[in-house]
């Protein structure tokens, strides 16, 4: 189905893009919204703006000379087309305008009526009337409206399932939401805080939290290389027999420590992990860098419960 967009009509849709004029004066811009509609028997609302035009696009003749408003003087017909009519409000609305839409000579359906407002936050700046609401067209608009909903809906669902997954004990600590309430708490102390090989990347303080079916270190690095350091893996290593057990979780705070600042590092472990009976581990994390790893070590795990405090 062609159409003609003759010149008066392009100066109504450089209206569109124009910014309105309210907005200059510093009021709030309203939402535009295009939508689709079916005629039924009762007058469909639609909402007009002082600034914007709003277009009624008919998928049918109408008689757009016999249009009839039910108050001329606060909204006028801008334009008058074949199959649309082009609309603004004149000042706001305090009660709705009736609009009268006689459709051709052929039609024997009643001339559709129109409650026109301006609430002043949102503006149908196109509204697509159709005879019926079995129109193929007016089904696949709404079949792409629901498409690009779910579409939506999806996106924001993974977002919150990849921040839920990326929510776990390691943040918990470094965060602060986990202190030293009810989990035990083991603080390691000098001389048992180990050194890298380049003693400018130290670590300055450790503890780790024991829950029940979690363990997290945490720990403060120094840095006075005057380079960024971060983590990039990190493991729990058996002093006796070097079997490794590797984290499930590292995190690091947001700034990477420049010379003479500090980091703080999260390590997280699960505790059904199969840890020796009275084995000694060191705590390894491992630098991105490509550096000598900060060590920790001293980490006595006994049937499943920390000690050495």
């Amino acid at each position: 189905m062609g159409f003609r967009i003759q010149s008066r009509q392009l100066s109504l849709l450089a209206l569109l893009v124009l910014p309105p004029v309210a907005a200059a004066e510093g009021a709030l811009t309203p939402s535009l919204q295009m939508r689709n509609v079916a005629l039924a028997e009762k007058a469909e609302a639609v909402r007009l703006s002082t600034t914007v035009p709003t277009t009624l696009s008919f998928d049918m003749p109408i008689d757009a000379r016999a249009a009839v408003l039910s108050d001329g003087t606060r909204v006028e017909i801008l334009d008058r087309g074949e199959r649309s009519l082009t609309l603004r409000a004149l000042e706001p609305l305090r009660e709705p305008v009736t609009l009268r839409v006689p459709l051709s000579a052929a039609s024997a359906q009643a001339a559709p009526l129109f409650q026109l407002s301006t609430p002043g936050d949102v503006v149908d700046a196109q509204v697509r009337v159709f005879r019926e609401a079995s129109a193929p067209e007016l089904l696949r608009a709404r079949l792409a409206e629901l498409e690009a909903r779910c579409a939506a809906y999806e996106a924001a669902l993974a977002d919150q399932r990849a921040r839920c997954a990326a929510r776990g004990p390691a943040d918990w600590v470094l965060s602060g939401q986990v202190e030293e309430q009810g989990v035990m708490v083991v603080v390691l102390h000098e001389p048992l805080l180990g050194r890298a090989a380049d003693a400018q990347v130290r670590v300055r303080a450790a503890a780790y939290f024991q829950a029940r079916d979690w363990m997290v270190f945490k720990a403060r690095v120094g840095n006075d290389t005057g380079k960024p350091w971060r983590p990039a893996r990190a493991w729990l290593e058996d002093v006796a027999t070097g079997k490794r057990v590797t984290a499930r979780a590292l995190r690091f705070a947001a700034e990477a420590p420049s010379k003479n600042g500090v980091g703080r590092v999260a390590v997280e472990f699960g505790w059904e992990e199969t840890f020796g009976n009275s084995a000694e581990y060191r705590l390894v994390v491992e630098a991105a860098s490509g550096g000598a790893p900060l060590v920790i070590p001293g980490v006595a795990l006994q049937d499943g419960t920390p000690v050495g405090k």
